[in-house]
């Protein structure tokens, strides 16, 4: 997957609620009611990326999770982030 270039990044950013690029990563945070469906949302991100194949890193503490996207092999954000930001969306829960 080719990395994308600042001004696709831009654009494809504008596209997707709540997230924001920190470097070469984009980077969400949601707050739970409690710490139980904190780990059930941080399972569910789990599960959609073992169908994606792609893994971000993901931050659970106490009744909040962090999730960070990155295509560490190509050396920055790809489309693939993207998709999968887009699809995190469609998760939210909090």
């Amino acid at each position: 997957m080719a990395k994308l270039s600042e001004a696709e990044i831009r654009d494809r950013l504008a596209e997707i609620k709540g997230w924001e690029r920190v470097g070469d990563e984009l980077v969400r945070s949601w707050q739970f009611a409690s710490a139980r469906l904190a780990l059930e949302f941080a399972r569910q991100v789990t599960d959609l990326a073992e169908r994606m194949g792609h893994y971000p890193d993901i931050v659970l503490s106490y009744r909040s999770v962090r999730v960070e996207l990155s295509t560490h092999a190509d050396g920055g954000l790809t489309d693939l982030d993207f998709k999968m930001a887009a699809a995190l969306v469609s998760l939210d829960v909090a």
